[in-house]
């Protein structure tokens, strides 16, 4: 009897693996968003949709791959952010998950990122080189009356880089907020870009994704704030502002985000863009 044998993922695949996590997975996400996860936009053609278990032509199991060739200080760099996983509850203990796992994430020149692990997971591909990174953020609520000096909000998307322009296409049509900010005594633009959720007890949270100015964010978070949230509040990862903090309320993050990092790519040049829970309009923990 032949063995199940773990394949990347193809353009064939695509339909029967959202059936898949339709049916098995979380049956309120719809195939057609599923479907995101193996068509993103962000993929280089040449690398993998996924990773799959396969047992006598029938898949019994996938891992989520996302692709995104980034710009970052450093110049461009590769990373994946390790999505969707699944394997049939007859196949769980038998070392073909384990086999699934190490296969997605394979590549050394490639950051991984993980946003959404469980515990159990995080205790796996910690020995797998993963560390934690993030699990505390600050989240800021507007002032009254609001102070939002230095800072300006600017309206011409035409201002910023290059570079800010494609992070802005590339995550078109995916319900995200964003913003064009200056400080006041600085010519240069910065995008910002928010991803907006109710959680909890139904508070409306700004989850800074991407801002394009580091040394603004760290310095006027709160400010930012006072721009930008009408209702709800600001929330920040800790890695992104100073180690003695930014005036902001110290949370936990739930889930904490995880990255093994590669080429010289420092937890500072890991954003919240080009993931799985914005294809699939999810929250993030």
């Amino acid at each position: 009897m032949a063995e199940p044998v773990v394949r990347p993922a193809g353009v064939g695949d695509i339909e029967p693996v959202a059936d898949l996590l339709h049916r098995l997975m979380n049956p309120k996400i719809a195939p057609e968003r599923w479907r995101r996860v193996l068509d993103d936009p962000w993929r280089p053609a040449e690398l993998e949709r996924g990773w799959l278990v396969e047992d006598t032509g029938r898949i019994v199991g996938f891992m989520a791959t996302i692709y995104s060739r980034r710009a970052t200080r450093l110049g461009p760099r590769l990373f994946c952010d390790l999505g969707a996983w699944y394997l049939e509850r007859a196949y769980r203990g038998t070392g073909i998950g384990e086999a699934l796992l190490r296969a997605g994430m394979e590549r050394a020149d490639t950051t991984y990122v993980t946003l959404t692990a469980r515990r159990a997971t995080g205790r796996r591909i910690r020995a797998l080189g993963f560390q934690v990174l993030d699990e505390q953020r600050e989240v800021f609520s507007p002032r009254s009356p609001r102070r939002v000096a230095p800072l300006r909000l600017l309206s011409d998307p035409a201002l910023l880089d290059a570079d800010a322009r494609q992070r802005l296409s590339d995550h078109e049509g995916l319900g995200l907020r964003s913003a064009v900010v200056a400080a006041a005594d600085e010519a240069a633009a910065a995008l910002v870009l928010l991803h907006v959720k109710r959680k909890g007890e139904d508070v409306l949270h700004h989850d800074l994704l991407h801002c394009g100015d580091a040394a603004m964010l760290a310095n006027h978070a709160q400010a930012l704030a006072d721009l930008l949230v009408e209702e709800g509040v600001l929330a920040v990862d800790r890695r992104f502002l100073p180690s003695s903090g930014a005036g902001g309320r110290p949370e936990p993050i739930p889930l904490a985000r995880w990255f093994r990092a590669a080429n010289g790519v420092e937890a500072r040049d890991v954003d919240l863009l080009y993931n799985e829970t914005l294809l699939l309009d999810l929250k993030l923990p």
